[in-house]
């Protein structure tokens, strides 16, 4: 699946038998996950921006220039349409920027797959920055259902809102939803600890002798 195999079992941890310490330092398309990384923080931004300052600003101007002997029983109505439609092309703007930002991103700081792969690690390893990118999807993908790009981004302000709050209280005091079943405790501390274990045990199936029907 483009080598995000293992970006995917880590961040929807659907199948827990695969979120694994080993598939989580696993990092086969850095400058892939980087993209989607970098997605997920324009469309956020995007969000927070179009629909909580721009919308309630447009909707104030918009008020401020109506005609009160046009006023009718739809005014409001269409003047929140108007906002809305403003605060879900935010969110597309945000999207379509995302990957745009983070090439840029890439080519000015001249990243190698090394660092990329660091990079990347250590996003995997953010519990409370996936919580937020997991609340804000799927919230996000209930507002998209509900008022598509219009309602997604209430939704991604939810969760956004639900990740501070799971941040600050919830997983100290309740039961955290979105949470990483890899414990810290459990994770690698680098990408290269992995590769060298891997190098490791390839190299001594390669000098076995027992283990002959592998090679072939």
């Amino acid at each position: 699946m483009l080598g995000l195999d293992e970006w995917f079992y880590n961040f929807s941890q659907f199948l827990p038998s695969l979120a694994t310490s080993e598939n989580l330092a696993t990092i086969k398309a850095p400058f892939t996950e980087m993209h989607i990384y970098g997605t997920f923080k324009c469309a956020e931004i995007a969000s927070i921006a179009g629909g909580l300052i721009v919308h309630p600003i447009y909707r104030i101007y918009l008020r401020s220039i109506v005609d009160p002997a046009t006023v009718t029983s739809n005014t409001q109505k269409i003047i929140r349409n108007k906002c809305r439609k403003l605060q879900g092309r935010f969110l597309l703007g945000g999207i379509f920027m995302g990957p745009i930002a983070t090439f840029l991103y890439q080519k000015f700081t001249n990243m190698t797959e090394s660092e990329a792969k660091h990079f990347c690690y250590k996003v995997r390893c953010d519990a409370d920055g996936l919580t937020q990118d997991r609340s804000a999807l799927f919230l996000g993908f209930i507002g998209w259902y509900w008022r598509r790009f219009q309602g997604a981004v209430d939704g991604v302000n939810a969760g956004l809102l639900y990740a501070l709050l799971h941040e600050k209280v919830i997983k100290k005091h309740g039961t955290p939803l979105f949470k990483d079943k890899i414990k810290s405790d459990e994770q690698y501390k680098t990408v290269e600890e992995v590769e060298q274990s891997r190098t490791q045990f390839k190299k001594f199936i390669f000098s076995n002798d027992k283990w002959s029907f592998v090679k072939e």
